[in-house]
């Protein structure tokens, strides 16, 4: 995993990628109502369609895509730096579908033993205590981005080619994984 300080979201994407955000709200207003108060027409989806936990679509986050310069990726780097939302930014070559089966494919794990559960890993702090290894061309997602630290000293940190889980047979949690999320103050 590694950090960078400064504009790393503000920075232009790499080559011909795409800049994708997983946002959920901070506060009790919907993160959608809030993207729509952003952009007449955004690109988005519930992050938890067509999966099980389809049944909580008020309370899923939305991964949209936004060009760098528009008003609803704008305002989501202030909220994201002010608290009102939280999330990452993820960058691909990759389309709008493929990213959105990337992440799906990882909000069902497998820990502590046999245990299974939703993995809330498109929070920062969740996403930094798995401690993304990183593996050059390891999937659909080239980086992610992410806004944390203690208040007062947050910044930017990026994951490269992350690879955030065991996938097979099922998306698992190592020990060290299991253990950094337990005992963090999340």
């Amino acid at each position: 995993m590694s950090s960078r300080e400064g504009g790393v979201a503000l920075d232009t994407p790499t080559n011909n990628t795409i800049r994708y955000l997983v946002l959920e709200s901070g506060q009790r207003t919907p993160i959608v109502r809030m993207l729509y108060e952003q952009a007449e027409n955004p690109e988005w989806v519930y992050l938890f369609a067509e999966t099980e936990w389809q049944l909580y679509l008020d309370e899923s986050p939305v991964i949209l895509k936004a060009a760098q310069q528009s008003s609803e990726y704008q305002w989501a780097l202030a909220g994201l730096k002010n608290g009102q939302i939280s999330g990452l930014i993820l960058e691909s070559e990759g389309s709008f579908e493929s990213i959105t089966k990337w992440l799906r494919a990882r909000l069902k794990v497998r820990f502590d033993g046999q245990r299974q559960g939703l993995l809330r890993f498109y929070d920062p702090q969740i996403w930094h205590q798995l401690a993304p290894t990183s593996k050059s061309g390891a999937d659909v997602v080239q980086r992610v981005i992410y806004w944390l630290g203690e208040p007062g000293s947050e910044r930017w940190h990026t994951t490269e080619w992350p690879d955030p889980l065991t996938m097979l047979p099922m998306p698992t949690l190592s020990e060290t994984q299991w253990q950094a999320l337990n005992f963090a103050n999340l």
